[in-house]
């Protein structure tokens, strides 16, 4: 008799399809966000450019409207292009070459730019017959127009790395939650209790009540919810001891037990503040911080 009629589990190919498809909407959230993002910063910037050309110029309503467009359209374009350059290669270089390309960048943009804007405003309704003509703005309007192009690309660049930094924190964010559900499973394998040699007495203390060891001197102190005890091993001796035992080495000075952890938050500069039950928040190594996501994974 067949009995797999019982049990309905999913195989793994479609549980790979399930993967795919909630990747597939994740992304299509992101590119509709950052979409609108971009779109909203383009319709602001032709309305500045709309609103001067009205007061400045006093000019019509159509003429303010094309105008508009032959400054607009061209940043559009190469803006959009831009992005997909800076988001695929350049955000991966070093910040020394990430500093060159983008000095290059500006030059390029700010150049293809007024030359885009002198072949749109040659336009007419007859180019076709009486062909295009370029004429160049006066000395002083065209270095008015790279300026221009410079601030434009430096607020372009603003919302490109803007975006990245907020989908990079974000990621931070769900490998930290992720490594925080995994971190009571690894401290699972705790041994019972340690023993200490304080004030001349063996004292016994129960890992579950330790929350973290820190190094003080030639002592380290032992932090309980019962309190605090001192003790003249070295904090390389509770390391090696407690390696095993869910506990976690995140600065040279600070030992945590990982079921004691709450939560984790990035400091910005490559470290973590690392919460504990006790109310106690030690700010991480870099190396500490690689610790502890080793460790949690």
């Amino acid at each position: 008799m067949d009995t797999s009629q019982g049990t309905h589990r999913p195989s793994v190919g479609l549980l790979a399809v399930r993967r795919e498809l909630v990747d597939g909407v994740l992304k299509y959230r992101a590119f509709k966000s950052e979409t609108t993002l971009w779109a909203a910063a383009f319709a602001l910037l032709g309305f500045a450019y709309f609103m001067q050309f009205q007061f400045v110029r006093d000019e019509t309503i159509l003429q303010s409207t094309r105008s508009t467009l032959v400054n607009v359209v061209p940043i559009v374009l190469i803006g959009v292009s831009i992005r997909l350059l800076v988001r695929r290669y350049l955000v991966n270089l070093p910040l020394i070459g990430q500093l060159g390309a983008h000095f290059l960048l500006a030059i390029v943009f700010t150049h293809v730019w007024y030359v885009l804007i002198l072949v749109s405003a040659s336009f007419r309704l007859d180019w076709l017959t009486s062909g295009i003509t370029l004429s160049p703005f006066y000395e002083s309007a065209t270095l008015w127009q790279l300026l221009q192009g410079i601030v434009i690309y430096a607020a372009i660049q603003g919302l490109i790395y803007g975006r990245w930094l907020q989908e990079r924190l974000h990621e931070t964010e769900l490998k930290l939650e992720e490594a925080l559900q995994r971190a009571p499973e690894k401290a699972s394998s705790e041994t019972a209790a340690v023993f200490v040699k304080s004030e001349g007495e063996f004292r016994q203390i129960d890992l579950e009540d330790l929350t973290h060891i820190e190094a003080n001197g030639d002592q380290v102190l032992l932090n309980t919810k019962l309190g605090q005890f001192s003790c003249n091993k070295s904090l390389s001796e509770y390391a090696n001891k407690l390696e095993d035992s869910g506990y976690i080495r995140i600065h040279r000075s600070h030992l945590v037990r990982a079921a004691a952890i709450i939560g984790a938050e990035p400091t910005g500069d490559g470290r973590l503040s690392i919460h504990l039950d006790s109310g106690t928040s030690i700010i991480a190594s870099r190396s500490g911080t690689r610790a502890f996501k080793d460790f949690t994974r």
